[in-house]
């Protein structure tokens, strides 16, 4: 791909837009260096890249390369020997710390991440050598006195000599003796030695060494003799000082060099990951998706729109290499030709570059190794051409290099000579087009060409609309009718004489009359139907809103009634159980009268409770066994209802007061107390038909769009056991495209499903990957 295609479809103003997301120099270099790719996989896997980094940031927002420098060149100064800055090592520390903290981000969760975690694995934590770094340098870079004992040691007696040296000079500027030869009684320094200013007709009074005069000449900075041994010890402390954290220094630099190789694997992994993480946020801001790659030449684009557009931008969708392989675009000028010709064009090189599209989900891009782009108005005055000339010159140079492989590209094909001749030409570089197997998209003004491409098997027509009555461009591309001119139109609504007018017309052919209104007809029409289609379209959307809602509230009403029946089951239990202990407890002391008596209240307090637990399950009270009894007779094998369910399953197990019981192709663990032992009377199937239809039947569609993966996973769960209980054996479950995440997740929990028997992706015209077909083991 060379580089006057990128910058004629305005690759690098993306780019640079892209650059300003990275979070360091490195990464921010790297996106200035990104070049879309020709190889399928590497496109796919760029992509990929993108997808990850944007579900990550999406996840954990606060997922950032902050502090991260590039170390690369400090690193490879270190291995050579140098000794590195106290700036240049802070500079490794703070990446040292940004690798940790990046690292930890990455690898904390269970998304599905996998590049990235990849990547991750190289980011060094290197905490020895953090430790080592924090203990000797200070957050501004300064040497801590704690980066080794001699430091500290040299320090203290650098600051008592200092103490030493003050005391006494701030002693000489304020004693009667030198007050009158100062010029300020202060203490300065000058060459690195502590002095103090002396007038200039005073300075004999002051016996010392003269350092340095003022500009006036009328003070001079004398170093008093009476301090020259203590400013010379100062001076020595402080050079051994020098020498000591010049060791220090090279120490680090040494452990620095030591650990080349994993900084600068580090530094790798920091760069790609910024890159990775500026594509996503540029995705984000601008609502783009992961378009689907192919190397078969088919582009389908859905809602395209052109990222380097502001304000309303009106989006199209365009598509090529199916029916026909070259699209050519009529219309009047500034009517969006051109933006659609750089919109399939630049959003082709985006996605080979890994970046997402602004586009709609269900989008599809070939990957091309050679566009060949003409475009826009090249007139070259110093090498006297024509626009003519110079576009001739362009379409000349790519035609022998030109294959199946190829995206052409050419904007106003022939324009600037004679329009005869002009379309003879463009028609022949059409058909040159064609046999070479290349894609292509071409406007044009010349009607010859929409003849053209109306005959010619491969090759489509496309306009883009004008509103005549506004005299403006509505900016929607139409495939499949050829754009008219509208100069007619458009001259009548700019006031010119209608005398001129009907000149004009007289001398347009009766059969270019006929096309044009037959063309405005079929735009009418077309357009009629487009807003019948998007009323149809809203009604559709609030009437499925509407089932949502309708479903939603059902869904609490049953939920609700299950948790007030459940409720009322344990309290009927636990009152029976209080019941039944008295009545044993009678029964084993009984001896009077007044016992039988007692005896005989509770049996009736015992059976009316238990009717109304009766009624709570929905039987008749004979058909309840006593609790004493049903748990006495739970053995394997036996038949028993769930009474929290109302579902009937054969029991496989009892132990710890826990049973396990077959439902259907599945099991589950249920407590002892929630079980009844069902007779045969029980077990007729006009009992459980009884149950089954007591609720209404769930939709054969659930719609999942927009939902979070974890409540869509549980809505799932519960819309298959719905559906499994009232026998219907295929839904359909409509997740979108998307990221493709909760597509995942809802297959990942359909594959470990006992219900489900199968699943598999809708078909392309019903939804494709958006749905997924679920087939119930009914």
């Amino acid at each position: 791909m060379n580089d006057k295609t990128l910058a004629t479809l305005e690759f690098p103003k993306i780019l640079e837009q892209v650059q300003e997301l990275a979070g360091f120099s490195a990464g921010k270099e790297a996106v200035a260096q990104l070049r879309p790719s020709s190889d399928l996989d590497t496109c796919k896997q760029r992509i990929s890249q993108t997808t990850e980094a944007r579900l990550l940031l999406e996840a954990r927002p606060s997922t950032h390369l902050g502090g991260a420098h590039d170390v690369r060149p400090a690193v490879q100064r270190a291995t050579v020997g140098a000794v590195l800055t106290p700036r240049e090592l802070l500079e490794i520390g703070e990446t040292l710390h940004a690798s940790a903290r990046l690292r930890s981000a990455i690898l904390r969760d269970e998304l599905d991440i996998p590049w990235l975690r990849r990547r991750a694995q190289n980011l060094t934590e290197n905490h020895v050598l953090v430790e080592a770094l924090e203990q000797t340098l200070s957050d501004r870079g300064e040497i801590l006195d704690s980066a080794s004992p001699a430091l500290r040691r040299l320090r203290q007696e650098i600051r008592t000599a200092e103490g030493r040296l003050m005391d006494r000079l701030n002693s000489m500027v304020t004693s009667t003796e030198h007050r009158s030869s100062l010029q300020e009684p202060i203490v300065t320094m000058r060459n690195g030695r502590y002095v103090i200013p002396v007038r200039s007709d005073s300075k004999s009074k002051v016996p010392g060494i003269v350092h340095d005069q003022s500009a006036s000449g009328q003070t001079v900075f004398v170093e008093p003799l009476a301090v020259t041994e203590l400013n010379n010890r100062l001076k020595e402390l402080q050079l051994e000082e020098e020498r000591e954290i010049e060791r220090i220094l090279r120490a680090l630099s040494d452990r620095v060099a030591s650990h080349a190789p994993e900084l600068r694997s580090s530094v790798e992994a920091l760069v790609e990951i910024d890159v990775a993480f500026a594509k996503a946020k540029y995705a984000s801001a601008h609502n783009a998706v992961p378009p689907t790659l192919n190397d078969a030449g088919r582009t389908n684009l859905v809602q395209a729109r052109h990222p380097l557009l502001h304000g309303n931008v009106v989006p199209i969708s365009i598509w090529l290499g199916t029916e026909f392989r070259v699209l050519v675009i009529t219309g009047p000028n500034t009517g969006g030709k051109t933006v659609a010709l750089k919109t399939i064009g630049l959003l082709t090189l985006m996605a080979q570059a890994g970046l997402h599209v602004p586009a709609e989900s269900e989008s599809e891009l070939a990957v091309y190794p050679r566009i060949f782009v003409d475009i826009g108005d090249e007139q070259s005055i110093e090498q006297s051409l024509s626009t003519f000339s110079s576009h001739m010159r362009n379409i000349i140079s790519m035609l022998p290099d030109i294959d199946a492989h190829s995206l052409v590209l050419l904007d106003e094909l022939g324009a600037g000579t004679d329009p005869a001749e002009g379309a003879a030409l463009a028609r022949a570089i059409l058909t040159s087009l064609l046999e070479s197997g290349a894609r292509a998209v071409v406007t044009t003004h010349y009607s010859e060409l929409k003849t053209f491409a109306h005959e010619e098997d491969g090759v489509e027509n496309a306009s883009v609309e004008f509103d005549v009555e506004q005299l403006t461009p509505t900016y929607r591309l139409i495939i499949g009718l050829p754009g008219r001119s509208q100069a007619l139109a458009i001259a009548n609504r700019l006031g010119m004489p209608q005398r001129v007018l009907a000149i004009a017309r007289q001398n347009v052919s009766a059969g270019a009359v006929r096309v044009e209104k037959l063309l405005a007809q079929i735009q009418n029409e077309r357009r009629e139907i487009g807003q019948l289609y998007e009323r149809a379209r809203d009604l559709h959307q609030d009437a499925r809103k509407l089932r949502d809602r309708l479903q939603a509230e059902l869904r609490s009403v049953k939920r609700e009634r299950e948790d007030i029946l459940a409720q009322a089951r344990i309290e009927a239990s636990g009152i029976l159980r209080d019941l039944r202990s008295q009545l044993r407890n009678i029964e084993e002391t009984a001896g009077g009268g007044g016992s039988r008596r007692e005896q005989r209240e509770l049996r009736a307090r015992v059976d009316e409770v238990q009717n109304v637990a009766a009624a709570a399950l929905g039987a008749p009270a004979s058909d309840v066994e006593p609790a004493e009894t049903a748990i006495q007779s739970l053995r394997q094998g036996a038949t028993v209802q769930i009474l929290s369910l109302q579902q009937e399953g054969t029991l496989l197990s009892v132990r710890d007061g826990e049973a396990e019981v077959q439902l259907g192709q599945f099991t589950m663990r249920v407590p002892t107390d929630d079980l009844q032992v069902l007779s045969k009377k029980q077990r007729e199937p006009e009992r459980r038909v009884e149950v089954h239809v007591s609720s209404p039947a769930p939709p054969m569609e659930l719609d999942l769009r927009g939902w979070r993966a974890d409540d869509a996973v549980r809505e799932v769960d519960q819309y298959l056991h719905d559906n499994y209980v009232h026998g219907q054996g295929t839904v359909r479950i409509v997740h979108g495209k998307g990221t493709g995440a909760l597509r995942k997740a809802i297959r990942e929990q359909l594959d470990t499903n006992p219900l489900v028997q199968s699943h598999a992706t809708e078909q392309r015209e019903l939804g494709g990957d958006g749905v997924t077909v679920v087939k119930l083991a009914v």
